[in-house]
């Protein structure tokens, strides 16, 4: 595949978008019918090539010199475009570049969310956290994602604000709108488990990897069975699921787990009936890490004789890619960097990070580079390809130049470091603090 593929299918839809802007739109049949200084697609390419300088620098890095709009004129074609063509702009990229590589024939498919810290607007309740301090708080949204850990790329993401997260129906979204062909194997952290996900992944056919929190009176799951006491096990267990609880006399040889569908914000099975009682059969499965560092359990659903708990140990650690791709978002592709604190604003710019990102590490998979008499291997370096890939976006890279640029950034590669993970708050970038 060569760079100039991927600009030109970018090209082509966000041409196509312009030629039938009515989906894409607040008021369809009225906006994008006149002729402007700012196109439906000058908008959309300009704000994939956005970093994180002031509105009017990256309108005149992207506009010809001698007539770029005014901030104005922009915010108000801007304002035009809705949501759901931003996702479809991310989902056209991905039919258009499928996903291809597998793990013993299985997509590996890593869930998990992050928070964004954003600016303050006022009246906008949904986003507002409390902190310690009295009176004083913050403004933050929640990204749900599904990162394809062999491809490094994403394949869905879901915006929620902070005050109405759940990562629980998240991830059942993802589950239902999944359009990845072939077996797909999803990863998800503790906090992602409950019977209703459980019953998308049964009915979708998907399998799952799933940290669980310990046994205890914190994890009522796991206390329904009689765990071995051992540092290791692989067990496989089967029980019934019902939203009525008379249902647990119908088989008293096989344990009973019962949902309140009242409870709290995910409430399982009410698409389906009251009295209906669910068989489910998955593996608890308990790892130990070197070095005594601790143990985790897993649940899953893969078959035994081909994933064994060394296999299990791999693949949730292959996992840890999707929090690497935050700090990457956040960091090197500039996600705390908003150019407005306009709620629909904000949504627009996280769907165009994470397409830049996407892009990105598409052009990155175009380049070739042998090991050579050198000590590391060495690969390109993601945060000097961002930058290159936005100015390729613009046409300020030509096509024959732009795997040559990539090639002059490399990086070597040390799969085995490990640092503890530090835990740092931070806050948005105020709009007028921006080089």
């Amino acid at each position: 595949m060569k760079p100039s593929y991927i600009k030109s299918q970018l090209l082509q839809l966000v041409s196509s978008m312009q030629e039938d802007p009515n989906p894409f739109v607040n008021n369809p049949g009225v906006d994008f019918t006149c002729k402007r200084k700012c196109s439906m697609s000058d908008i959309l390419l300009c704000m994939l090539s956005m970093e994180a300088h002031s509105l009017s620098q990256e309108i005149r890095k992207f506009f010809p010199v001698n007539q770029p709009p005014t901030k104005s004129a922009f915010i108000q074609q801007r304002a035009k475009i809705n949501e759901k063509a931003f996702l479809h702009l991310l989902q056209e990229i991905n039919k258009r570049f499928p996903f291809k590589k597998t793990f013993r024939g299985y997509h590996l498919l890593a869930c998990d969310g992050s928070d964004i810290d954003v600016p303050p607007e006022k009246g906008r309740a949904l986003t507002y956290v409390r902190s310690n301090t009295p009176n004083v708080g913050y403004h933050q949204v929640h990204l749900n994602a599904i990162y394809d850990i062999l491809e490094e790329r994403y394949s869905d993401i879901l915006i929620q604000p902070r005050s109405l997260i759940n990562e629980r129906n998240a991830l059942c979204a993802f589950i239902l709108r999944n359009t990845i062909p072939g077996k797909c194997l999803f990863i998800a952290d503790r906090g992602y488990y409950s019977l209703k996900v459980l019953f998308h992944f049964i009915q979708s056919g998907h399998s799952f990897l799933l940290r669980m929190k310990s046994p205890g009176p914190a994890n009522s799951f796991l206390s329904h069975f009689a765990l071995p006491d051992s540092q290791e096990f692989d067990v496989t267990v089967s029980f019934n699921a019902s939203r009525n609880r008379k249902m647990r006399t119908l088989d008293s040889s096989c344990p009973f787990i019962y949902w309140n569908s009242e409870r709290g914000n995910d409430n399982a099975f009410t698409e389906v009936d009251r009295d209906a009682v669910f068989h489910f059969s998955v593996r608890i499965v308990k790892l130990t890490f070197p070095n005594g560092q601790g143990e985790e359990y897993l649940l899953t659903n893969l078959p035994k004789e081909s994933f064994e708990i060394k296999d299990l140990r791999l693949l949730y650690g292959m996992s840890w890619g999707i929090e690497t791709s935050f700090r990457s978002l956040k960091n090197n592709v500039g996600l705390n960097h908003f150019h407005s604190i306009k709620y629909p604003f904000i949504i627009q710019e996280i769907y165009t990070r994470i397409i830049t990102y996407n892009l990105t590490k598409l052009l990155i998979s175009c380049v070739r580079l042998s090991r050579g008499d050198t000590k590391y291997e060495y690969k390109v370096s993601f945060s000097d390809a961002v930058s290159i890939t936005r100015h390729f976006l613009i046409h300020r890279i030509i096509n024959a130049e732009i795997l040559h640029m990539l090639q002059r950034y490399l990086v070597p590669v040390r799969p085995d470091r490990a640092f503890p993970r530090k835990i740092r708050s931070k806050r948005f970038v105020p709009l007028q603090y921006r080089t």
